[in-house]
């Protein structure tokens, strides 16, 4: 069993305070692990664990990072988000301020003509599920007119209207 150390970065009362000013529950328990191992004299992984709800692996890697890099290991960075994104969220309002002004012009009547102005801003290919998370990310929604029969009759529609009888009652 191993026993844990860690740098003396901070004095007690400081960490104590960091532990109590922190914001979210991540940042607390990494705090408090630095706390029972400094102030509390608590040098077991296995001990700290069930106490602030990590695993055992988590602890060392917690206390080894902190050793290191002191405070600033133990800032939480949060997960997902946009790593591998083609535009920032401040290219995509210019762009979509461009593609409003096109569209007001009539120039942008498909989603393949969307699709050519990203392209040429991107400098790549771009696919469809890429292109349609772009338009709900930023609003835009698939709006079309309503299809119409091709033998519909406008004078048979509009008799229909006029000679439908305003109350209905089933059959006897």
């Amino acid at each position: 069993m191993r026993s844990l150390h860690v740098a003396a970065h901070f004095t007690n009362l400081a960490v104590q305070k960091r532990m109590l000013e922190s914001r979210n529950s991540t940042s607390h328990s990494r705090w408090q692990i630095i706390y029972l191992i400094q102030v509390g004299n608590m040098h077991s992984a296995e001990l700290i664990a069930p106490l602030v709800n990590l695993s055992v692996h988590s602890i060392y890697k917690i206390v080894e990072g902190y050793n290191h890099h002191g405070s600033s290991a133990l800032i939480y960075k949060h997960k997902g988000g946009r790593r591998r994104a083609l535009l920032s969220v401040e290219d995509e309002a210019v762009l979509f301020l461009s593609l409003e002004n096109l569209a007001s012009k009539g120039l942008i009547k498909t989603a393949n003509d969307i699709r050519n102005v990203i392209e040429q801003k991107v400098g790549k290919v771009v696919s469809d599920d890429y292109l349609w998370d772009l338009l709900h990310r930023n609003g835009w929604k698939k709006k079309m007119p309503r299809p119409h029969h091709p033998k519909r009759s406008l004078k048979e529609q509009e008799d229909f209207k006029k000679n439908f009888p305003k109350s209905w009652s089933p059959l006897q």
